[in-house]
């Protein structure tokens, strides 16, 4: 897909068809959009909706483009950035992003009224050159000053940015200025195949608590939370024409790339037993989302040109092994409240077990029973 599809051809079936030495093959996805999809078909009909309803229930859910350079990743997740007016509302450009801010919000809307409170933030980090930059804080003139450290929490099995900035976002409109913020502090390049390339990975995520009150009274948090990935471009260094600086960028995404490839085949794999996450950092940070808790859709950008063939191919090859990955997607609740929670199951157990023995004894020596102080009734109320 590429910025200027226009008005018709909705996303049906999900056959892509390619040749490679003579050879016809055939690829089965669960949608195929054609250059010709506009942005609203594309929204409507990649389920990304769905995820949001999820998202609000607790679950990790992740999108994220890859494809080669000028292929339509960027258009696809963002748009056209300059068509954003400044109150946060676009045009008929606006990409996945923008379209789920507006509908995420009006999901929390709706469910307001049941009584439930939810809490928005966001943050975004940019990989580049393998260097963490926090794009809420960062700006360009600034690049390279404050690189944040990726560390590995043992107690959750993920790894997370130390040090990174989150913005609370109580509306569509501060979340999308936020956004156009990041979007603005991200690297970009001209190079051969497109004079506005993205030199960098960026990970936006939306991390929605949920505040739920429970019959028994008691509040229950839920987080879940969304990651929207736009990629760097992948291709051959040749192609690019890339000189000095812009081409350590593009080794570099290669890398980091290469091993995210490895990572999918390591998945897809039965006889390997470690996927090699730590290998980059974009891998480190997308550790959840491919192989892990994470409801993960993957949108696959080619190009229709015949001169890109080679291109188009790899990254066909890359979708198919993508989605033979098997994740495990669960509720994310606060770790103190589950803590608590199983405390009053342990007690309502043993209050239980407390009033049978009483009841037994009771029975079978009445007099004893009676004569007994079994337990202070501090102990019986118990704290719940």
């Amino acid at each position: 897909r590429r910025p200027g599809g226009g008005g018709g051809g909705g996303g049906g079936g999900g056959g892509v068809r390619g040749s490679r030495a003579q050879t016809a093959l055939a690829y089965q996805f669960e949608r195929c959009f054609g250059q010709e999809t506009t942005q609203e078909e594309l929204f409507e009909g990649c389920g990304v909706k769905d995820m949001l309803d999820h998202v609000l229930e607790g679950y990790s859910a992740t999108v994220f483009a890859y494809g080669p350079t000028g292929s339509g990743k960027t258009f696809s997740v963002t748009g056209k950035p300059d068509s954003i007016v400044k109150n946060g509302s676009g045009d008929g450009s606006d990409g996945v992003v923008i379209r789920s801010a507006e509908a995420l919000f009006d999901k929390i809307r709706a469910k307001a009224t049941d009584g439930v409170q939810f809490k928005v933030r966001a943050s975004c980090v940019e990989i580049y050159n393998e260097s963490i930059v926090d794009l809420v804080k960062s700006s360009r003139t600034a690049r390279g000053v404050a690189q944040l450290p990726v560390k590995f929490d043992p107690s959750k099995g993920a790894f997370f940015v130390q040090d990174l900035s989150y913005c609370k976002c109580p509306s569509e409109v501060d979340l999308l200025r936020l956004y156009m913020k990041v979007l603005r502090n991200r690297s970009v390049a001209a190079h051969e195949l497109n004079r506005d390339s993205s030199r960098s990975h960026a990970l936006f995520t939306v991390y929605v608590d949920s505040m739920v009150k429970g019959a028994d009274g008691h509040i229950r948090t839920r987080h879940g939370k969304m990651t929207f990935v736009d990629l760097a471009g992948s291709e051959r260094l040749k192609d690019t024409r890339s000189e000095g600086q812009t081409l350590r960028e593009t080794g570099s995404i290669n890398k980091s790339l290469f091993t995210l490839g490895k990572v999918i085949s390591s998945l897809c794999d039965r006889r390997s037993t470690k996927a090699p996450y730590r290998d980059s950092k974009l891998t480190q940070l997308l550790m959840d989302s491919i192989g892990g808790t994470s409801l993960t859709m993957m949108l696959a950008c080619i190009s229709p040109s015949s001169g890109h063939i080679a291109e188009s191919m790899r990254t066909l090859d890359y979708a198919i092994r993508a989605k033979s990955v098997q994740n495990k997607p669960v509720v994310l609740l606060d770790p103190q409240q589950t803590m608590l929670e199983e405390l009053r199951k342990e007690i309502d157990v043993l209050r239980a077990e407390n009033r049978a023995l009483k009841e037994a004894l009771q029975t079978s020596n009445p007099d004893l029973y009676a004569s007994l102080d079994l337990t202070p009734r501090s102990l019986l109320r118990g704290s719940g």
